[in-house]
């Protein structure tokens, strides 16, 4: 998979190809690197890297994507690539980022959420994917339960000020 990505003034194109079993092949701009990708609790990634492990968070809102790896944090935007495939979300809340199975849902409609809370749990390529909060807000609507098959874009959870 191929994508172009902004964060500020700085733009740079992203190839990823799956070797399997978690193990990536990873191009970002002109560097190459093997990693492996485990799956933590909470939504947070283990990557391995020849260079050495890091943790990664990655919380999906619209065509941005907020991460948090090895300590440091970055907005990015994608430019160009297979938009709402990897995430997709809004400021209302949070839609499917990919076809999977709805594992748990971590809140109900009522619900006062932080920013990076875990709303919704979806198991897709073999790995669960928690979604979470991209701001303190309270919950709507839950449009998904635990067992539910879901597509990309489907809204799953939606927020409100308060």
């Amino acid at each position: 998979m191929r994508s172009r990505w902004r964060s500020g003034d700085r733009e740079w194109t992203v190839e990823v190809a799956s070797d399997g079993a978690g193990r990536f092949h990873v191009r970002l701009g002109d560097r190459e690197l093997a990693v492996e990708a485990e799956a933590l609790s909470g939504g947070a990634l283990r990557l391995r890297t020849p260079g050495g492990d890091a943790v990664a968070i990655v919380t999906p809102q619209a065509g941005r994507r907020y991460v948090h790896l090895a300590g440091d944090d970055w907005v990015v935007e994608r430019v160009e690539g297979r938009a709402g495939r990897v995430g997709a979300g809004s400021e209302h809340g949070l839609a499917a980022p990919m076809p999977g199975l709805v594992v748990k849902v971590h809140v109900q409609p009522g619900d006062r959420v932080e920013k990076g809370a875990a709303l919704v749990t979806v198991e897709a390529m073999k790995m669960e994917h928690v979604l979470r909060a991209p701001r303190a807000a309270a919950v709507a609507r839950v449009g998904c339960s635990p067992g539910q098959m879901v597509e990309p874009g489907v809204a799953l959870v939606e927020l409100e000020e308060g």
